[in-house]
This record gives C-alpha cells, structure tokens and sequence, in this order.
C-alpha cells in the first residue's frame, strides 16, 4: 500500500517487479544501456564504463539466484554494478599512484597554468565526491538522472519513491552549486 497523498484515497500499488524477466539474459538486455549510462557518467570514459557493466554483467550471472531470490532484484543488480563502479575507481587510484610515484622520481617541469588547468577539470569531480560523502544517495540520484533516467526508474534502482528522487536531485544539484562556488567551505583536496 502506498501513502495516499492530500485529497487522496489509499490505493493498492501496482508491484514494480510484476513485468521483471526471469530470465538473466532478457534482464540484462533490458538493464544494459541505463547501466552503461551510470557508469559512464560516473567513470567517464566508456571503455571503463564498459568494463565496469562487464564485470557487474559476470557477477549477476553468477549471484542470478540470488537476485530473483532478493526483495528487489533491480535494486541488487544496480547494487552489483556500483560495486563495479567502485572497483574501477580503485584500480584507476593504484595506477594513478603508481604514475606519480614515477613521475616523482623523474621531476618534470609543470608550469603553473598547467596546474590551474586541472584544477579546474577536477572541479566538478571533486565536488561530486565531496557530496558522494555528505549525502551518498543523493549523489546516486544526481548521477543516475544526468545519465538520462527518469525519476521512476531512478526510485526503483535506489529503492526509494519517485518523489524523494526528485527532491534529492534538487538537493543535491544546490549541494553541488554550493561546493563548486564555495570550495574552501568543503573538506580540504
């Protein structure tokens, strides 16, 4: 049952995952481009985005079961997919470490204007983390509707009403336009 809003009466809700595939494949089909448009949004490069939904693809195969046997299956397998999203992220961290360790030890001649430069690409990046930490479901809402779905389907892979997306996509967007204009009031770089 759903909450019925002023005015309204209560009213049985029609099951979200009434028209979900059993079948893995016919899921994965139908799941495979809003995945691919999370995690390019999130990686920003679709060759990572495409591995990432790869790997998260593997992993639901394997765990399938599991996702029919769960409360919300496309909440699990949106579930798998940020963990693969996540995995990226931390093997891009290790190589980009890597790399400066050796840059390091050759000290190249960066410029100034160089530096400014990616400090202003890294800008938005930086705030998204920042409100990835404050308010992580947030942040989902904001990446998942940049990535282009609705509000529905951006409730259903959260596990939260439409509404509360759309209200967490404002808030989180003014999170954003607060970081980006007032970097200094968030946590140090």
């Amino acid at each position: 049952m759903s909450t019925p809003g002023p005015g309204e009466e209560p009213a049985l809700r029609a099951d979200p995952l009434a028209d979900l595939p059993a079948d893995f494949e016919a899921f994965f089909t139908r799941e495979n481009p809003g995945y691919l448009r999370y995690a390019q949004q999130r990686l920003h490069h679709r060759e990572d985005a495409q591995d990432a939904v790869q790997n998260a693809g593997a992993t639901l195969y394997k765990n399938w079961r599991r996702a029919l046997a769960s409360e919300d299956p496309q909440a699990f397998g949106f579930k798998v997919l940020k963990d693969a999203v996540v995995d990226v992220l931390r093997d891009r961290r290790r190589t980009e470490r890597k790399r400066l360790r050796v840059i390091a030890q050759r000290r190249p001649d960066t410029s100034q204007d160089e530096l400014e430069e990616l400090a202003e690409l890294d800008a938005l990046d930086w705030a998204m983390d920042e409100l990835a930490r404050a308010a992580p479901v947030q942040a989902d809402v904001v990446r998942l509707r940049q990535a282009g779905l609705s509000y529905p389907d951006i409730g259903r892979a959260l596990g939260i009403a439409h509404t509360t997306a759309r209200t967490y996509y404002s808030l989180g967007r003014r999170h954003l336009e607060y970081l980006l204009e007032h970097p200094d009031d968030g946590e140090a770089r």
